[in-house]
């Protein structure tokens, strides 16, 4: 008597239609917490850098003359309040935090730091710019967006967020 055993082609297939599913439903898991980590690593960037030009800019109220960024960097507090002006500080300010490493989170290959333009809508990137100050176009302000794939995140809803930076003198 041949007592084998075995399992049977049904079995098989059916331990096959289980494996399939538990993968497709770790793909999508996996690809949600991906998305989420860029989403948050692109807006702690932000954050920081905001913050950072805050500080700074709240220096030069104090201090006035050249603040240091880093042994390579520095702004010069003195400058023309006009586009070009506010500009030519958002090219430090730019230049310092890609010599800081930031990178785009959503894909390596783009900057994660671009100045003025059209630029910052583009997932994963901090543009800094210039805009008016309240009531007078000719004083500037320096603006610093981000974007990121979620349509929730920001105050117009489209997956965009700006914080506004001046010295005191700026727009007074």
């Amino acid at each position: 008597m041949n007592n084998q055993k075995a399992f049977t082609l049904i079995e098989l297939l059916v331990v096959v239609a289980i494996i399939g599913i538990l993968a497709a439903v770790g793909v999508v898991a996996y690809n949600g917490y991906t998305s989420a980590a860029k989403k948050n690593a692109t807006i702690q960037q932000w954050k920081t850098a905001s913050k950072f030009i805050q500080s700074k800019l709240k220096m030069c109220d104090l201090e006035g003359g050249t603040v240091k960024l880093s042994n390579s960097r520095s702004i010069n507090c003195n400058i023309t309040n006009n586009a070009s002006g506010v500009n030519s500080m958002a090219d430090v300010f730019m230049n310092y935090f890609l010599d800081q490493g930031f990178e785009n989170p959503y894909d390596k290959n783009q900057p994660a730091v671009v100045r003025t333009g059209g630029g910052g809508g583009v997932n994963g990137r901090i543009r800094l710019d210039e805009t008016d100050c309240p009531g007078d176009s000719s004083r500037k302000r320096m603006s610093v967006w981000v974007a990121v794939h979620d349509k929730n995140f920001g105050e117009r809803g489209d997956g965009r967020d700006v914080e506004i930076h001046a010295m005191d003198t700026w727009c007074n």
